[in-house]
C-alpha cells in the first residue's frame, strides 16, 4: 500500500507540473488574459479601446473575463485529472 501511495503522489506531482505548463490565453472583448490549468493567472493586459470605456463597463468586462478565464482553467484540470485517474469521476478532483 506503501508503494501505492508513493506512485500516486509521484503522479500527482507530475499532473502539478503539468497543468502549471498548460497556459491558455483568453481574449474577452478587450481583456487578455494568460491563467495556466491550475487557475493560476499569469498576466492580464487590457486593451486601449478598453480604457476608453467607463469604470462600471470595464469593471463588468474584467470580471466576464476572469469568470471565462478561470471556467476554461478549471476544464483543462478536469481533462488532466481524468487522465490521472484513467476516467474515474473523484469528487474535488
Amino acid at each position: 500500500m506503501a508503494k501505492e501511495a508513493m506512485a500516486m503522489k509521484s503522479k500527482i506531482g507530475e499532473m502539478n507540473k503539468a497543468l502549471r505548463a498548460n497556459i491558455l490565453d483568453i481574449d474577452y472583448k478587450g481583456v487578455k488574459i494568460k491563467v495556466n490549468a491550475k487557475n493560476e493567472f499569469i498576466s492580464i493586459v487590457l486593451s486601449e479601446d478598453l480604457l476608453k470605456e467607463g469604470k462600471e463597463k470595464i469593471e463588468k468586462i474584467l470580471l466576464n473575463a476572469l469568470n471565462e478565464a478561470s471556467n476554461k482553467s478549471q476544464a483543462a484540470m478536469a481533462q488532466e485529472a481524468k487522465k490521472l485517474t484513467g476516467g474515474m469521476d473523484i469528487p474535488g478532483m
